[in-house]
């Protein structure tokens, strides 16, 4: 098969081997450079994730394989857009969910009171990721407005440590209120922050 790095053009087979070096190649190229491995395109084909087991199902009859790389700033761009499309939509869910809460904890509310502290983790992770990122102040468009977001997520984290203890004990009264009168408002504080980055 054929693999297809910006303007470089590498032979690799189609065995085992092939695939390993077709990924030794893509993270030697990534960090050697100020990009990020994006997908790949594979016969055509965009390929987002589980890119080895698509590559090992099609590998007799793969020709040609394209490696998408981004920016740092287009990376950090997109985990903002996907936070803030994530945040627009936890917010009435929040505000549901603590209604739901009052009226009974079933299995689906539990499920989504884990889904929304998911959410709130991948917020933190993807934030952490970041801020590690070299030269962030000159990846972002402001750099005391991703100060803001960060204290706005460190406040968000805070609140929603606060809801184990109520959890533990099934106090819905509590855990309601925890969600309703803090994490909403915490989460809109991030939201309005975040949006000033976009």
């Amino acid at each position: 098969m054929q693999l297809i790095i910006g303007e470089e053009l590498i032979e690799v087979d189609n065995t085992d081997e092939g695939i390993e070096q077709l990924f030794d190649t893509i993270e030697e190229k990534a960090a050697n450079t100020q990009l990020v491995f994006s997908h790949l395109i594979i016969d055509g084909v965009e390929v987002y994730d589980d890119f080895a087991a698509y590559l090992h199902n099609n590998l007799a009859n793969i020709q040609v394989v394209e490696v998408q790389f981004i920016s740092l700033k287009e990376y950090m761009q997109d985990i903002l857009v996907s936070a803030s499309e994530y945040l627009q939509r936890a917010i009435p869910a929040v505000e549901q969910l603590a209604e739901s809460i009052y009226a009974e904890m079933d299995t689906n509310t539990w499920q989504q009171i884990s889904q929304l502290i998911e959410g709130i983790q991948w917020l933190h992770d993807s934030f952490t990721a970041m801020d590690k990122l070299p030269n962030l102040s000159n990846l972002v468009n402001d750099y005391e407005q991703w100060n803001l977001y960060s204290q706005a997520l460190n406040e968000l984290v805070e609140v929603v440590t606060t809801i184990s203890e109520p959890l533990q004990y099934t106090d819905q009264v509590s855990v309601s209120d925890i969600i309703l009168y803090e994490i909403k408002p915490a989460m809109e504080k991030l939201y309005s922050n975040l949006l000033l980055l976009i």
